[in-house]
């Protein structure tokens, strides 16, 4: 069954003429450059979406924690963090 269809699919191929098959041809760069871009864009929207209150990877030490010095860095950044988000929203009235 498989072998018919690509029997029939190599049929149809070489049943074009050559500049067809030329043409053909040069949209599959396309169609692979149009994938890998959309799908860059969508990771990337995803990946800046669930990151965004995440500061980055840490330099752990050798015994398995972080240094005091980090992890108050790493604290502070998310405290400026959480603070610019919240002046960028619009006030309203109630205090919601």
């Amino acid at each position: 069954m498989i072998l018919g269809k690509l029997r029939a699919l190599q049929n149809w191929w070489f049943a074009k003429k050559e500049e067809e098959r030329k043409r053909l041809k040069s949209f599959i760069p396309l169609i692979l450059y149009t994938i890998g871009f959309m799908y860059f864009i969508i990771y990337l929207s995803i990946l800046n979406t669930v990151n965004r209150d995440h500061s980055g990877v840490t330099v752990k030490t050798w015994f398995g924690g972080d240094r005091p010095e980090v992890i108050a860095a790493r604290e502070k950044e998310a405290h400026d963090i959480k603070a610019s988000y919240s002046e960028l929203r619009k006030r309203v009235s109630g205090g919601r």
